[in-house]
């Protein structure tokens, strides 16, 4: 058998807002962002339970920041506790790669690698997949190289089926969080994830 028809039996990447029946949600919990965006104050009080001040405040700052742009968002008390955007909004670039309305961006806090400080973390699935593990290897070394950001791939939990994601972090405490930080999060975010999205759509049948 040659290179080229085993080339042709190949699955290539495709895009999952073409393929919704191919991909599952996160959890069978899950909710989805638009009723994230409108539960938002039933949700906050479960959001914050048990949280420390430090974490606490963090996300306070985030919300107020969030709600001074106009910009929905919602609080997704499971999975560690990430504020969830629309894709589309946080880069606007996005819109040309066919990504849907649904799709999410996730903000998060966490400990820093040092365990003294915090860090805040963006993440977004990009809208592509394929069945093949090597085509998924193959689009991740064929990714841009950033700056701040950095791309991998993880095994969704509900159908075995590899995400290829973007996640950018920034150390944030020392010193607080600020709309400063938030500003230059979201400005590197969005320039990012369009070079992600322009790079990926030019891999080989995507």
């Amino acid at each position: 058998m040659t290179k080229e028809t085993d080339e042709r039996k190949r699955t290539h990447l495709r895009l999952v807002v073409n393929n919704p029946e191919k991909r599952n949600p996160r959890e069978d919990d899950y909710i989805g962002l638009a009723d994230l965006v409108e539960r938002r104050d039933e949700i906050r009080p479960m959001f914050y339970r048990e949280m420390d001040r430090l974490h606490r405040k963090a996300y306070t700052v985030m919300e107020r920041f969030l709600l001074e742009k106009g910009w929905p968002y919602g609080l997704d008390p499971h999975y560690g506790r990430p504020v969830v955007l629309p894709a589309a909004l946080v880069c606007p670039d996005a819109t040309m790669h066919a990504v849907d309305p649904g799709d999410e961006v996730l903000l998060f806090v966490a400990e820093d690698v040092t365990g003294r400080g915090l860090c805040l973390s963006l993440e977004m699935i990009l809208p592509f997949y394929s069945d093949d593990e090597s085509v998924m290897e193959d689009a991740l070394l064929y990714s841009p190289l950033f700056q701040y950001g950095t791309m991998f791939l993880e095994e969704n939990r509900q159908d075995g089926l590899l995400d290829l994601i973007y996640r950018l972090a920034f150390p944030i405490y020392p010193p607080a969080l600020s709309s400063r930080i938030l500003e230059r999060l979201f400005t590197v975010a969005a320039q990012e994830v369009a070079d992600a999205l322009q790079g990926v759509s030019e891999y080989p049948h995507a």
